[in-house]
């Protein structure tokens, strides 16, 4: 079911919200605070593996204590009471500053506990997984969990810690870090190039075909250093994935311009070759890591986040 915010005016509701620092079921806090953020009592009993009945009675203790009405169920939705949106503010400040106790309580260890990371498919197969064995092997006690997505998510809805984005930020007061950056290449099989023929020219490709992505359109744009207009090259067919459009190219249907990261590997295997090298006039697409919690206060965050920009190149 899921979650309303609703609040008829601006008005912060101020009432006793010094109790929450005298709560001593931290649990409660957090089973409200997964409610909200999963959307609904049965959302977020299945991310857990409890009950809902369970995170009903946790938020039932803490309307007990606060007396006050959190959240209004309804038959097809859950509302959080400005009441509750209040708490809500608390409850996260609470968790965070406890998650940052038990950490300088244990300085003296190795980082451990889940990281929730999300990130695009590309970048998890061609950057990430191929590398997650050593950063596993270093960590052993940090619980990674890693969701695909080639769409930007809200970070709070996602239910990550960190996301990494390509492309440019939205302003934004997001804490983020740059990772590094990565060219574009315009690539074809050689047996494509060997039925449909070798360009000698960036205007020949017009003679060809592209496999094109479905999202951010600009991709398919072909603009070449030296040409005052793009090179309009007839489409193949249209993917929504890259690493589909990866495959695709990969088994002849045509050509397409791709992040260094995930062609790279087979350039150098010599299933795809690079055309015009160096002329094809795109800016460098940017890698960076988004995130909520400042990395002084979530150690497993910071080493993550210092192998991300080691195995990037940042």
């Amino acid at each position: 079911m899921p979650v309303v915010i609703y609040c008829e005016n601006r008005q912060v509701w101020n009432g006793s919200l010094q109790k929450l620092h005298e709560l001593l079921r931290m649990g409660d806090l957090a089973a409200f605070v997964g409610i909200v953020d999963d959307g609904g009592f049965a959302e977020s009993a299945r991310r857990r593996g409890v009950s809902a009945s369970t995170l009903s009675r946790s938020v039932t203790r803490l309307e007990e204590q606060l007396k006050v009405t959190l959240l209004r169920r309804t038959t097809r939705s859950v509302e959080i009471t400005p009441e509750g949106a209040a708490v809500l503010v608390e409850a996260r400040g609470i968790l965070d500053r406890s998650e940052t106790l038990q950490e300088i309580a244990t300085s003296g260890q190795a980082p451990a506990g889940p990281l929730r990371v999300n990130a695009p498919v590309p970048y998890v197969l061609h950057v990430l997984a191929p590398r997650l064995a050593e950063f596993h092997a270093t960590y052993p006690d940090i619980q990674l969990s890693i969701d695909m997505t080639d769409t930007l998510v809200d970070l709070i809805g996602s239910h990550a810690d960190v996301a990494i984005r390509l492309g440019k930020l939205p302003d934004s007061d997001m804490l983020h870090r740059p990772l590094g950056r990565t060219d574009w290449k315009l690539v074809a099989a050689p047996d494509y190039l060997d039925r449909k023929g070798w360009p000698k020219s960036p205007t020949d490709l017009s003679q060809l075909e592209q496999v094109r992505f479905a999202a951010p359109d600009h991709i398919n744009t072909l603009r070449f250093a030296g040409l005052s207009t793009p090179v309009t090259v007839p489409p193949a067919l249209t993917a929504g994935n890259g690493e589909a459009v990866r495959q695709m190219v990969l088994g002849g249907l045509g050509i397409a311009r791709f992040s260094d990261f995930m062609i790279a590997d087979d350039i150098q295997a010599g299933r795809l070759i690079e055309l015009f090298p160096g002329q094809l006039d795109a800016a460098p697409l940017n890698i960076s890591a988004l995130y909520l919690t400042r990395v002084s206060g979530l150690r497993r965050l910071g080493v993550f986040l210092d192998w991300l920009g080691n195995i990037s190149g940042g």
